[in-house]
């Protein structure tokens, strides 16, 4: 897989990690309803000037997503935001280095139904000594992309565009 990405142009890799992500944290990674961690139930309430904690989206025994605290407006209709994934196993990212972190940085516009991400970072976390490295990172503006009921984008959406 890491020969596929080093060969691969970057908007290519952008959209194998957006869809590896996706895949990572899909439907069947919801926990079950008596976990307590149901996916945004508890975040639906939440008023835009209340964004001060991570929400949990999903999460399962390989991977945790998060919507990151401090999602807000930019200029215009666009709100910003960063989801984060935290793998249980470490992961190999587009430089071959190990990851156990991933985040996309993008912005929603909630009324045209669409999202486009701007960032993707791979990170290693260490909890030996507590460092946190970026590996990888990829800047790459993709086009707006329409949002599908039940995706991730979906889950953020509902949080952010009350």
């Amino acid at each position: 897989m890491s020969a596929c990405f080093s060969k691969c142009k970057p908007i290519f890799r952008f959209s194998i990690a957006c869809a590896l992500l996706t895949l990572a944290c899909a439907t069947d990674a919801k926990p079950p309803l008596e976990s307590g961690m149901n996916k945004v139930t508890e975040s639906k309430g939440v008023k835009k000037a209340n964004n001060d904690s991570d929400i949990v989206l999903s999460k399962n025994a390989q991977t945790t997503l998060y919507l990151l605290a401090g999602w807000g407006k930019a200029e215009g209709p666009t709100v910003w935001y960063t989801v984060s994934a935290h793998f249980n196993k470490d992961q190999i990212a587009p430089g071959g280095k190990p990851f156990n972190l991933f985040s996309a940085s993008g912005a929603m516009e909630c009324k045209e139904n669409s999202f486009f991400y701007y960032r993707t970072s791979y990170l290693f976390f260490d909890a030996k000594t507590g460092s946190l490295n970026e590996v990888y990172f990829e800047k790459n503006k993709s086009k707006p992309i329409p949002i599908d009921p039940g995706s991730i984008e979906s889950d953020v959406k509902n949080t952010i565009c009350k």
